[in-house]
């Protein structure tokens, strides 16, 4: 691992282990990320602290803590995908824009150039992280996020982009510095059917701002809510598109 210092680097890369592998061989490996209890910390601001840089399944990051200040849109604790931005890749449009594809009636829809998700299944678990931009950003279906406390500086703590994924046990911190934007939440599920978010503590902690939603649902139905406690939220689920959800 090298030591990056400045703004859009990463503190730790995965990367192919192999020159020339190509990705299908190294997405299905897996990869287990043991922290051992130590430290990523950032010496620059609106840094990553740990990125993909390749197309790979089951990721397991655990037992750590990842530091890293910041405010634009590359600082986040854990990003595992190789686009871009996938809130460009994946947002919502009119159904007349060009490359724009709609389906069942809906109002919305994405670009049909928008890569379909494949099955990541990544775990990221008793990890505390402090981010300035967004805690944790995870693209592809399965994806679990358990034990974890999770701290933002800004609107956004959790963004998962795909079906089927889990939240449990975590403690998520939103101070609410920054501008409002449409898709604030403390999570924010995109195309999340299926997701369970159970047992898990969110807590907005700001003097005279308003606080988004705990959970923003977008074109995610049948999320299933369970136990979760709210502390400082006035609103808990906002949904937009096809989303449903049921509370325990």
């Amino acid at each position: 691992m090298g030591m990056k210092t400045y703004q859009g680097a990463a503190l730790l890369s995965i990367a192919p282990a192999e020159f020339g592998a190509p990705p299908s061989a190294f997405m299905e490996r897996g990869l287990d990320i043991h922290l051992q209890g130590h430290e990523l910390k950032a010496t620059a601001k609106n840094m990553i602290g740990i990125k993909a840089n390749t197309e790979i399944q089951s990721v397991h990051v655990h037992d750590g803590t990842i530091i890293v200040p910041g405010a634009l849109e590359p600082n986040i604790g854990i990003d595992l995908h190789m686009l871009q931005s996938p809130r460009t890749t994946y947002a919502r449009l009119p159904c007349d824009e060009p490359d724009v594809k709609c389906s069942h009636g809906a109002a919305w829809g994405v670009r049909s150039k928008a890569p379909p998700y494949a099955a990541t299944r990544h775990t990221v678990s008793k990890v505390n992280i402090r981010a300035g931009w967004l805690g944790v950003q995870l693209v592809g279906h399965g994806n679990t996020i358990r034990n974890s406390v999770i701290e933002v500086d800004s609107r956004n703590a959790i963004a998962l982009f795909g079906s089927g994924g889990t939240l449990e046990n975590n403690t998520i911190i939103v101070h609410g510095e920054g501008a409002a934007s449409p898709n604030d939440g403390a999570i924010t599920l995109w195309d999340g059917d299926g997701t369970v978010i159970r047992h898990n503590r969110f807590i907005f902690k700001a003097w005279f701002r308003d606080a988004p939603p705990a959970i923003r649902l977008i074109d995610s139905s049948n999320v299933k809510l369970e136990g979760n406690t709210f502390e400082g939220y006035s609103q808990i689920v906002q949904q937009s598109g096809r989303s449903s959800f049921s509370n325990k």
